[in-house]
């Protein structure tokens, strides 16, 4: 039988929920209490995560840059001083004039090796200017005699005549051997320099003779020239007398420069020492030139 004081009071299961949020709650509060309430431990280290370090990668230009040598600047140069004492003047030697030229040449003349040839061609004067004579009529075919340091043979040259034709005696060329001889035996190299010492006066004179289109170092190649385009002695070349005079039959002889058919007149081997000759001169004042 329930009476009205049961009624009013709550349900029992209802309390005890009740009791057990509170515990609860003062629980929590004490954990709460007891955290703040106590000395924050000192915080453990953290060691800091250790990353791997690949290896450096060894390229072979790296091994050369760290093996080559530091760069070796390259030393300066300092200009040379030159004191005044130690400066030298080259003074060149004057010029050979027209009149100091004769003792010039009579001078440098056994360096030559031109014997009695040379000798009397100096004996006498001006002599350069009858040399520069001799060239200008050289280089156009002429043979000058009264220039020349040597005369007409005193002997006539002998002629063979088989009864059909008049021919060269070669008995007749023993008498240009001497003439020859001398000439083969000049001192290229030191008429060569002679040349060059008495080169200005040589143009100075040249030019006194008129010619303003050429020079004589190109009259003296045309002189050698003329040598060198002499040809070789005809022995069978056939002859006539006109008047005083013996002529060649071959007018291509014939007409040849006086110069030319002087050295046929000379024999084959004569007329090739004086040749060589020519050609051995004009080879040293063409190199001169260069």
């Amino acid at each position: 039988m329930t009476t009205e004081t049961d009624q009013n009071l709550p349900p029992q299961k209802s309390n005890a929920g009740i009791i057990l949020a509170g515990a609860g709650f003062v629980v929590l509060c004490g954990i709460l209490y007891w955290g703040f309430m106590q000395e924050e431990p000192a915080p453990t280290p953290v060691e800091a995560p250790v990353t791997p370090v690949a290896p450096p990668v060894v390229t072979p230009e790296a091994v050369v840059a760290e093996q080559a040598p530091a760069s070796i600047s390259e030393p300066t140069l300092e200009p040379e001083v030159v004191l005044a004492d130690e400066v030298k003047t080259i003074i060149e030697a004057p010029a050979i004039t027209l009149p100091e030229s004769d003792a010039v040449i009579t001078e440098y003349l056994p360096q030559l090796n031109s014997g009695m040839l040379g000798q009397q061609f100096a004996m006498s004067s001006n002599a350069l200017e009858r040399g520069v004579a001799i060239v200008d009529n050289l280089r156009m075919g002429n043979v000058p005699y009264k220039l020349l340091p040597v005369g007409r043979p005193s002997v006539k040259f002998p002629f063979q005549d088989n009864g059909l034709a008049v021919t060269l005696d070669p008995v007749g060329f023993e008498r240009y051997n001497g003439l020859a001889d001398t000439l083969a035996g000049v001192n290229v190299a030191a008429v060569v320099t002679l040349y060059d010492m008495l080169s200005g006066v040589l143009e100075e004179v040249w030019s006194g003779l008129g010619y303003g289109d050429t020079t004589f170092d190109d009259a003296a190649l045309g002189a050698l020239n003329m040598i060198l385009l002499a040809p070789a002695t005809d022995l069978e070349a056939r002859l006539y007398k006109d008047e005083a005079n013996w002529r060649y039959e071959d007018d291509s002889l014939e007409t040849l420069p006086a110069l030319q058919k002087q050295l046929m007149r000379m024999g084959p081997g004569n007329a090739e020492k004086v040749q060589d000759k020519a050609r051995e001169l004009r080879g040293a004042l063409l190199d001169r030139n260069t």
